[in-house]
């Protein structure tokens, strides 16, 4: 009766691995004939049940379909799995522990090597959408497949590029160490030229890490001196960091190379403001408008070097004692108060939502509405402007 029992039990497990095979054999057919959702319904339904078979090539088909999902152009189909690639990527990966004989591996390969693009192509959907973290593991799987040990014998040449766009999807999920990480390896490939200096600079200083940051940063213009990416990054590194006369020697050697970009006098005019030399500053902001008409900011900079000048004239009529003196000092102060009016009007010609020049404009004209009758109109002008902001 015993020996009975386990023949039925034995007859059992062969007809259920017999069925889970039958649906393998399915998820291939539909696979074949493009019925991407019979075909995972089928591979789904036959890899779910281990009890008494764990079958290699179930996890290659496995993986072939999910694939396939990912690499379907229609929707109905990508919609089937959120995550097909991961999966695919983990069948194959089951498909070699399983295959002792190294019966699939050949298959495996092939798969393995579509996915590489596959993964980049899916990084860079992550990345479009802004999903930096999603990028970034895609990034690092590429990076993955590549160093498995069936790809060693090709001699794959190193994914540079790769590398360098994990680094660049690491930093803006602000993840800095694989940033770190992946950027000082794109620059011991000699890939990424002065950007990668750049940007390592910058992630190693978010950071923490100052003194490493501008080591590479002083490195990356060594090696590139005529980089202007390089040169905005000293700029601003010395500028920002409150070393206003180290960032002039840069900035002298950025307007040499490109003398028509006006972001760059219009940079050294902002040198002057902190080095106290404002009638320089002035010089500078104006030479920035003259190479870019558009440049409100360099506009708006002007405006408030007038109204720093009408400050001090107001602090100075203040302290007049003397009431013609006083007179003579307030009707001079209104004329410096003119004088900065047009300044702040061009930015809002350039830029009409430009907020802190509506506000000034308001404020200015209603310092000056007894001057003029038309002044007391764009005091009401500017006010209802910036009501409705």
């Amino acid at each position: 009766m015993k020996k009975l029992s386990f023949i039925m039990v034995l007859l059992l497990c062969v007809s259920m691995v017999n069925a889970q095979k039958s649906k393998v054999t399915g998820a291939s057919n539909y696979l074949t004939s493009g019925k991407l959702d019979k075909a995972k319904e089928a591979i789904d339904a036959g890899i779910g049940d281990e009890k008494c078979a764990a079958w290699p090539k179930a996890y290659l088909i496995q993986g072939k379909v999910y694939q396939a999902i990912f690499e379907s152009p229609l929707p109905a189909y990508t919609k089937l799995s959120e995550t097909p690639l991961d999966i695919a990527y983990e069948a194959y990966m089951k498909c070699l522990e399983l295959d002792v004989k190294n019966k699939y591996g050949k298959a495996v390969k092939a798969q393995m090597t579509n996915l590489i693009p596959d993964y980049t192509n899916r990084a860079v959907q992550f990345y479009n959408s802004e999903d930096y973290s999603g990028a970034l593991n895609a990034f690092e799987k590429v990076l993955e497949i590549e160093n498995l040990e069936m790809f060693k014998a090709d001699n794959l040449a190193v994914d540079t590029a790769i590398i360098f766009n994990a680094g660049l999807a690491a930093q803006k999920a602000n993840k800095l160490e694989a940033a770190i990480k992946y950027y000082k390896q794109t620059i011991s490939y000699n890939y990424g030229e002065a950007k990668a200096y750049a940007y390592l600079s910058k992630v190693l200083k978010d950071n923490g890490n100052d003194e490493e940051s501008l080591t590479y940063l002083h490195k990356g213009f060594e090696l590139f001196p005529n980089d202007a990416y390089m040169l905005v990054e000293l700029i601003n590194h010395y500028l920002l960091g409150g070393v206003p006369n180290k960032a002039a020697e840069y900035l002298d050697k950025a307007i040499a190379l490109d003398p028509e970009n006006g972001s760059y006098y219009r940079a050294k005019g902002n040198l002057y403001e902190k080095t106290n030399e404002p009638a320089k500053a002035k010089e500078m902001y104006e030479v920035a408008f003259a190479k870019d008409s558009t440049d409100y900011i360099s506009q708006y900079n002007l405006g408030v070097l007038q109204l720093n000048v009408a400050e001090e004239a107001r602090k100075v009529a203040n302290d007049i004692i003397d009431q013609k003196k006083y007179d003579a000092a307030i009707k001079n102060l209104y004329k410096l108060y003119e004088e900065a009016l047009p300044y702040f009007t061009k930015v809002v010609e350039i830029k009409p939502d430009e907020q802190n020049s509506v506000s000034t404009l308001k404020e200015l004209y209603f310092k000056l509405r007894n001057e003029k009758p038309e002044y007391m109109q764009k005091y009401e002008e500017f006010k209802a402007k910036l009501d409705n902001m």
